[in-house]
C-alpha cells in the first residue's frame, strides 16, 4: 500500500499545509521557551513545538528523495543555518547550533546513505554526522528520524513501523535525559510522555492526513518552499528583540 492513499478522494492536507502547522507548532514553542519563565504554561508551549521537527524530518526526507538538485538544497539548508544563527543566540542565548545546522547534517546522512562512493564504509561517517548533532538543537534525534522515514520510502506501512519507531525512540531519550537529573523515575516517565503526545500527533498527521501532494500553483509552491527558510531567522530575531527589550 503506498502512502498517498488518501488522494482519490482528494481529501487530507498538502505538504504546505502541514509545513504551516508545523511553523505555527514552532512558534509556540520559541516563544515560551525565550520569553517566558519557568512554569506549566513554558512546558506546555514547548511540548507543543515538539510537533514541527517530526514534521521537518519527514519532509526532509522527502525533498532529497525527489529534489532536482541534491547541491543546492544542502547548500541552502547550511546558507540559512549561519543567516539564522545569530537570531538563534539572541533568542534563547543557547551555545548550540541551529536547527538549519541540524536539518544540513540530517541531509548529510541521506547522502552517506545513497551515495554509492560510501558503500560498504558507511557507518563510521554516519555516526560522526549523529555526533556532530550533539553540537545542534535536536541532537541525536533528527538524523536517525530523518533516515527512518527515508528508509521507509513511499510506502504505508513501512511509514507506520518508521513513526512507531519515532515516537518509541523519543519517549526513551526523553525519559534517559531527565531521570535521575532533572526528575525522579516517576516524574520522567510522565514528562517524556506528555512530551510525546506532540511528536506523536505529527506521526499520525503524516500517516493519515498528509495527500502526498504540493500546493497547486507555481507561485504557491515557490511561496511555500521558501516561507520557512526566511521565518525560521525572521521569527528569531523578533524574539531575540523582545528579549532583550524586556530583559528576559
Amino acid at each position: 500500500m503506498t502512502a498517498e492513499r488518501s488522494e482519490a478522494g482528494g481529501t487530507g492536507l498538502t505538504r504546505e499545509q502541514i509545513k504551516y502547522i508545523a511553523i505555527a507548532a514552532m512558534t509556540v514553542n520559541h516563544i515560551g521557551t525565550g520569553l517566558l519563565p519557568d512554569g506549566l504554561v513554558k512546558t506546555v508551549m514547548q511540548d507543543i513545538g515538539y510537533f514541527t521537527a517530526i514534521v521537518m524530518c519527514f519532509f526532509l526526507a522527502e525533498g532529497f528523495r525527489y529534489t532536482s538538485s541534491k547541491r543546492r538544497y544542502g547548500l541552502r539548508l547550511l546558507l540559512f543555518g549561519f543567516i539564522s544563527q545569530i537570531p538563534f543566540f539572541m533568542a534563547f542565548g543557547y551555545p548550540v547550533l541551529n536547527m538549519m545546522f541540524t536539518l544540513f547534517l540530517c541531509f548529510l546522512l541521506l547522502i552517506i546513505r545513497t551515495d554509492e562512493r560510501f558503500a560498504g564504509k558507511r557507518l563510521v561517517p554516519g555516526l560522526l554526522v549523529v555526533f556532530l548533532s550533539s553540537f545542534c538543537d535536536w541532537p541525536f534525534l533528527a538524523p536517525v528520524f530523518t533516515l527512518l522515514f527515508y528508509n521507509a520510502g513511499t510506502d504505508w506501512e513501512e511509514r507506520k513501523k518508521a513513526c512507531g519507531f519515532v515516537v518509541i525512540l523519543y519517549l526513551i531519550f526523553t525519559f534517559v535525559s531527565t531521570c535521575g537529573t532533572v526528575y525522579g523515575a516517576a516524574q520522567a516517565l510522565l514528562r517524556a510522555v506528555c512530551s510525546a503526545v506532540a511528536p506523536a500527533a505529527a506521526c499520525l498527521t503524516i500517516l493519515f492526513l498528509y495527500n502526498g501532494k504540493e500546493n497547486s500553483g507555481k507561485g504557491s509552491r515557490t511561496w511555500g518552499k521558501w516561507f520557512f527558510y526566511i521565518y525560521y531567522p525572521a521569527h528569531l530575531l523578533l524574539i531575540g528583540i523582545v528579549r532583550t527589550a524586556a530583559g528576559v
